[in-house]
């Protein structure tokens, strides 16, 4: 996955300014809770309890594409089966989130984050190679975030809380 995400940077470096965080799959997002000091402590439970109780994941890519989101610049997207292997997962946090924000599991990986214009990215997303082999995605962390991401300075804000790896049976 790194791999994938310093060619899609060779792709952009002529384009304008581009930022990246660790590749992942956001599978689930709500606000922590300021009134509430043992929010943070909960979310890092709730990860635990999910990396307990999942092995790691091999996902199928389908396909590198920009879009116009600042938050979707350039994304690695996943065959459909890998929202049948995530949805669990997601599920699993649903159940156990007293802060809905009415999140839609969308299983991809953004590789990069651009203000770049939308033709630029989409020509880079065509020169990149799509992997023909699957992913293993092996940890899942915790981060806090602003609740809008549009800019290179909110994705500085972003940090993790916590990452545990998953463990095959």
């Amino acid at each position: 996955m790194n791999q994938l995400s310093l060619l899609a940077c060779e792709g952009m470096s002529h384009g304008g300014g581009f930022c990246m965080l660790p590749p992942h799959i956001t599978l689930y997002s709500h606000p922590l809770d300021a009134d509430q000091p043992k929010s943070e402590g909960a979310v890092i439970d709730r990860l635990q309890q999910l990396a307990d109780r999942h092995q790691p994941v091999l996902l199928s890519p389908k396909a590198i594409e920009a879009t116009e989101t600042f938050t979707q610049s350039l994304v690695l997207r996943f065959n459909s089966e890998a929202l049948r292997e995530l949805q669990p997962w997601f599920q699993q946090f649903c159940l156990s989130s007293p802060n809905a924000l009415g999140y839609k599991l969308d299983p991809h990986v953004s590789l990069l984050y651009s203000q770049a214009p939308f033709a630029f990215r989409r020509e880079a997303a065509k020169r990149i190679a799509l992997p023909t082999y699957p992913l293993l995605f092996e940890r899942v962390s915790a981060v806090t975030h602003p609740l809008t991401i549009n800019s290179s300075a909110d994705i500085a804000a972003c940090t993790t809380l916590q990452e545990y790896s998953l463990l095959p049976s």
